[in-house]
């Protein structure tokens, strides 16, 4: 039997727009003999920190203008991956840049696919005990506020809809909380996490 995979077969990629986001347009010869172009939003992998401040009290997310949704939105701190460096180190170096917050405590919660029409992964870290060490250091596009959500209020503010990363936050916490961990500080937020999830 087939895979899909094996169905469809990539015959060339050429480049439809470059912007902040790239667009490739890739030909496809299908199993049933037919070509079609697919659009594909390609570009660097992105990463995000979920990080919980000293005692898993409140989450801190960066507060800033969207101009897709056209509006202010709350997010977890994040942004592309850099050539040749590694997921997690871009949380931190996000999470630090756009809130001035640290932590040594980081656990790698793994990544997913962007979107169905991307070749970009989005990457999560949690972090325990962050704390504010210096100032945000924004980029010349970025502008926003620092903001703490209890942590109590987390799931309801995940199911919202309201946050633009939402599945990837809710994919982490599970795996986190299902996870094995030996650092003392992330024991101690998993316990948290677990309190926050039905079920647990």
């Amino acid at each position: 039997m087939s895979t899909s995979e094996e169905l469809w077969r990539k015959l060339w990629s050429t480049r439809a727009y470059k912007g902040f986001v790239t667009v490739n347009q890739d030909t496809y010869l299908e199993a049933d003999g037919s070509v079609t172009a697919w659009d594909v939003i390609a570009g660097p992998d992105s990463a995000a920190m979920l990080a919980f401040t000293e005692g898993g009290t409140d989450v801190v997310l960066f507060e800033q203008f969207r101009v897709g949704p056209g509006r202010t939105l709350l997010e977890l701190p994040g942004g592309y991956v850099e050539q040749g460096e590694d997921p997690e180190a871009a949380a931190h170096r996000e999470l630090s840049e756009e809130t001035g917050y640290r932590s040594s405590s980081v656990y790698y919660a793994g990544s997913e696919w962007w979107s169905a029409n991307s070749s970009r992964r989005k990457h999560l870290a949690i972090a325990a005990e962050a704390r504010p060490v210096d100032d945000p250091s924004w980029d010349a596009s970025e502008a926003g506020f620092v903001r703490l959500l209890p942590s109590d209020e987390l799931l309801d503010f995940l199911l919202s809809g309201e946050l633009t990363d939402a599945g990837l936050a809710c994919r982490g916490l599970l795996k986190f909380a299902v996870s094995t961990v030996e650092d003392a500080a992330l024991e101690k937020l998993q316990a948290t996490v677990r309190g926050l999830l039905p079920g647990y």
